[in-house]
């Protein structure tokens, strides 16, 4: 599909984009090539009646292959699958083309993604287990109609009892009397269950405690009035947009790109280029989430093992990680969305309507100013965006992704948190504030962090690139000067990656610059990207098992060789893993990344520490970071704004 300007109004509320086939080597499966990978599994012997699928995808081509392709060659097409049968876990690259099976293998351990069958499989065995029921009764709680246990995470601590085991800590909640919040929680009870050997290894019972009841509704009967919203505020385009969508592909101002959601990564940016003096520029083959962590901070089961890999774990519970959008709330009346493809539990392909949208915007901000003669005279341009745009729900949390596209080169990823703390039921006797914030009554939002690995594989002019590593450092001047100190920039290419293993504090402050040591810029010094994004550190020790676990949050940026088949931070399979899977395992070789094709890690965290205006929804919580030139153009490729957007 192609939208033109002239034709906004008629594709203004969905693109279809997934209902097409695919047009480009990076293009998302379609439905049909969903059944096809279906058919190649069916036909090769290796499924049967148990297969479940839990995670179906592209299978990207090599890298070279896509930057060597051109609109009309043909390109390959294949498909990675991951599936259980009998609580074993299964990985297939399928030939789409062909239909056929390329590989077959069993991934390790236990380590496969969770999904409702999961955990409708551990709440049916902790609902019929005597002590369970016991527990029930002893708080009173004899209707079990809206009763239900499940898994409050999928720790792993390499204890004995988990090894080669899917172990899990069950908490257990009554929905009775709740609407639009959460039921209340059976506190003091946790279940644990071995669900491969299908059987509870111990329920632990500290006795019943005063009800919390259900809490968290937050619909507009438990809400009430609302305020009044006087003049309305709107953002149109009576001509349509100003950006042009060929299938996948999209072109705005000087920018051109391709993306797709994908059911774990969400939206898979590549081939990011800018059009300069008539040329097109590289400047990222491809970004995209990595992983999502969230370790919880109160050392008392089930809570002690609440350390959500968001990405590797719950895609297929959640029917992929990307959520449908709301028209002209979630996206702006003059957006425009599209639709993608996730595979159900019985490799069935399901169109999830609307799981990004595309649009312009111009909130009154400016692009560049200037006034002279003592601000009688002065020059001024409106800055406008372009903004590809997703949602997430994990749980308990929503979380929003925007890449923002600039008209000075840069861009600029906005992450919005939002949705609902997790609490715990307290008692009443005292407000225990140890490892949270009383945030509503009898309810204690438990502290907690949030870690995004992204995985940005910049391509500045060229794929081979270096790390330069900018250190602004104190230098004192000697006595003769009036002055006794300044800064300056101390600068050092990263030659292997350990070297490119980096933070940046308030005290050392960095610069973190990709460049073409074989392309140099109008003035001498090779052509570059920086990354902004200084972030929040790990406060868990090094020895933390659930910290070895989650090893990419040792560093805010990793550089690491471009290696397709390295995708995600903390291993493929995160679910249960042993500690040290993902960069700090790929990492470990030292591999060289001095001027050759090196691929960017960022990881982007903040603490919480909830607070009552978080409930019973919490507003919008917004971090960021920056791609942004330094040498790439000769001058601020904004400059050419007109005076009248």
């Amino acid at each position: 599909m192609r939208i033109a300007p002239l034709l906004f109004a008629a594709a203004l509320s969905t693109a279809g984009a997934a209902a097409q086939a695919p047009t480009h080597p990076l293009d998302g499966l379609s439905a049909r090539e969903h059944w096809a990978i279906y058919d190649a599994l069916i036909a090769s012997g290796k499924t049967d009646t148990t297969s479940r699928y839990l995670y179906e995808a592209l299978h990207e081509p090599p890298k070279a292959e896509v930057l060597a392709w051109r609109p009309g060659q043909p390109f390959r097409r294949e498909g990675l699958v991951h599936l259980t049968q009998n609580m074993r876990g299964y990985e297939a690259l399928v030939d789409i083309t062909g239909k056929k099976l390329i590989s077959w293998k069993e991934i390790p351990g236990r380590q496969y993604m969770t999904s409702r069958e999961e955990s409708d499989k551990a709440d049916a065995l902790a609902m019929k287990d005597p002590r369970v029921l016991a527990a029930f009764a002893r708080r009173g709680i004899t209707d079990l109609t809206h009763v239900g246990c499940g898994p409050a995470n999928h720790g792993y601590f390499d204890l004995p009892e988990e090894r080669n085991h899917r172990v899990v800590h069950l908490a257990c909640n009554n929905d009775r009397n709740r609407f639009s919040g959460y039921g209340e929680s059976i506190e003091g009870l946790v279940v644990v269950a071995d669900l491969t050997d299908g059987k509870i290894l111990r329920v632990v019972d500290t006795g019943p405690q005063p009800s919390t009841g259900p809490f968290g509704d937050h619909d507009a009967e438990a809400i009430g009035p609302t305020r009044e919203t006087r003049n309305p505020v709107s953002m149109v385009q009576p001509l349509g947009p100003s950006f042009t969508v060929d299938g996948q592909q999209v072109s705005w101002q000087n920018w051109k790109f391709h993306f797709r959601v994908d059911p774990r990564r969400g939206i898979v940016l590549s081939m990011l280029r800018y059009t300069d003096g008539g040329k097109d520029r590289s400047i990222m083959y491809q970004g995209s989430l990595s992983e999502l962590f969230v370790p919880y901070m109160d050392p008392n089961d089930p809570w002690s093992y609440q350390g959500y890999f968001d990405l590797g774990t719950y895609p297929a519970s959640f029917g992929g990680i990307a959520s449908s959008l709301e028209p002209g709330v979630e996206c702006p009346a003059n957006g425009i969305y599209f639709n993608s493809v996730v595979v159900t539990d019985k490799g069935k392909p399901r169109e999830r309507a609307r799981t990004a949208c595309l649009f312009e915007r111009s909130a009154g901000d400016v692009a560049w100013r200037h006034t002279r003669d003592g601000g009688l005279n002065g020059e001024s341009r409106v800055k406008r965006d372009l903004v590809l745009r997703m949602y997430m729900n994990a749980g308990n949390y929503d979380y929003l992704f925007d890449w923002v596209f600039q008209q000075d080169g840069t861009l600029r990823v906005n992450l919005g948190a939002t949705g609902m703390d997790q609490t715990k039921g307290i008692s009443g006797k005292g407000n225990d504030e140890t490892y949270g914030r009383l945030i509503a009554p009898k309810l204690v939002g438990v502290n907690h962090s949030h870690f995004f690995s992204f995985r940005l594989d910049l391509d500045v002019d060229g794929t081979s690139n270096s790390l330069v590593v900018d250190r602004l450092q104190t230098e004192r001047l000697p006595d003769t000067n009036p002055r006794r100190s300044l800064w300056k920039v101390q600068s050092t290419t990263a030659r292997t990656e350990s070297e490119a293993q980096r933070h940046s504090t308030m005290s050392e402050p960095e610069i973190w610059r990709i460049v073409n040591p074989s392309v140099m810029g109008a003035y001498g010094s090779p052509v570059g990207y920086e990354i902004d994004g200084h972030s929040t550190m790990t406060l868990l020790s090094p020895d933390d098992y659930m910290q070895r676990r989650a090893g990419f949050t040792n560093h805010t940026l990793w550089v690491t060789p471009f290696n397709q088949d390295e995708l995600f931070a903390a291993g493929d399979y995160p679910t249960v893993s042993t500690a040290g899977e993902g960069l700090p395992q790929w990492t470990a070789a030292n591999r060289s990344v001095a001027n050759t094709d090196i691929v960017a890690w960022l990881t982007l965290g903040f603490h919480h520490v909830p607070r009552p205006e978080d409930w019973p929804i919490m507003p919008v919580a917004w971090h960021s970071f920056e791609i942004r030139p330094v040498g790439f153009f000769a001058r601020n490729p904004s400059i050419d704004l007109p005076h009248t957007p």
